[in-house]
């Protein structure tokens, strides 16, 4: 096989991750992709950063099983955890989780951006961090969601439950004035209509996703890795724990006949 005909890898904690196959998918229509959803395992923001880098690797080897060229990482936890260390460890290109603070900035007029994430994403200040090297006048608000990829992952997209957590979460942010929010973590886009029910007009919601799809695009046109197939791609969907949950919630952003799921078992 052609390594331009190898499918692309994406993985996740969970199905968050399906935020950043869905761009990939229109923005990349001839492309094969796998992807894995550790949905055992879920959530990843209160994990140690030593058993991130462990399940990045146990992840990384699954994929490298499927012959993938490239592999994105679709969760923001990871990257912020493990990418630095397995980076250099494997020879297929790997892509960290873009953090979409460009598009941000250039949206926001306040200069004050919120970032919504976990835990684990918001401790190691990523976005702050990538926010100074970009411009030093940007304010990043960082509020940290400890249980809302949880109850995404069980599919509580609606409801009261869900509606107390993101009230929880979007309350300070709103008191701090931004007029900018990232979502850093690939679960929370399930549940935009609800942020913006509490959020109203006074906020744009910035998704990562289309971001990193397009590095994604750039990076396999540099290397010359562009799938050069007619025809539309196949779309693998791996979860290490209850497929059908998994391939019901890839329902609410794919067609039920344009993917195929299967249960996968990690080393």
């Amino acid at each position: 096989m052609a390594d331009s005909a190898r499918p692309i890898g994406v993985f996740d904690s969970g199905v968050g991750g399906l935020t950043v196959v869905n761009k990939l998918r229109h923005l990349l229509p001839h492309e094969d992709i796998v992807y894995l959803g550790d949905t055992k395992r879920n959530p990843y923001g209160a994990r140690t950063k030593e058993e991130l880098i462990r399940f990045t690797r146990e992840i990384i080897a699954f994929l490298k099983t499927r012959h993938v060229k490239l592999i994105a990482f679709a969760c923001n936890t990871a990257t912020a955890a493990a990418y630095d260390t397995v980076v250099g460890e494997t020879d297929i290109p790997l892509l960290g989780m873009c953090r979409g603070i460009k598009t941000a900035a250039g949206i926001s007029s306040e200069k004050r951006i919120a970032v919504f994430a976990t835990p684990v994403t918001i401790a190691n200040h990523i976005h702050r961090n990538e926010a100074a090297r970009l411009d030093k006048t940007l304010e990043i608000v960082e509020q940290p969601c400890a249980t809302l990829a949880g109850l995404i992952e069980r599919g509580c997209l609606e409801g009261e439950e869900i509606r107390a957590a993101v009230a929880a979460d979007t309350a300070p942010v709103l008191k701090a004035g931004v007029d900018t929010a990232i979502f850093g973590c690939t679960h929370y886009p399930f549940v935009q209509p609800v942020f913006e029910s509490f959020c109203g007009d006074s906020v744009v919601f910035v998704d990562p996703a289309h971001e990193t799809a397009l590095q994604a695009s750039a990076l396999l046109k540099k290397r010359g890795l562009l799938n050069e197939q007619k025809q539309n791609g196949y779309l693998q969907l791996f979860f290490t724990a209850e497929a059908g949950r998994g391939a019901d919630l890839a329902t609410h952003l794919l067609e039920p006949d344009s993917f195929t799921v299967r249960e996968a078992l990690l080393s």
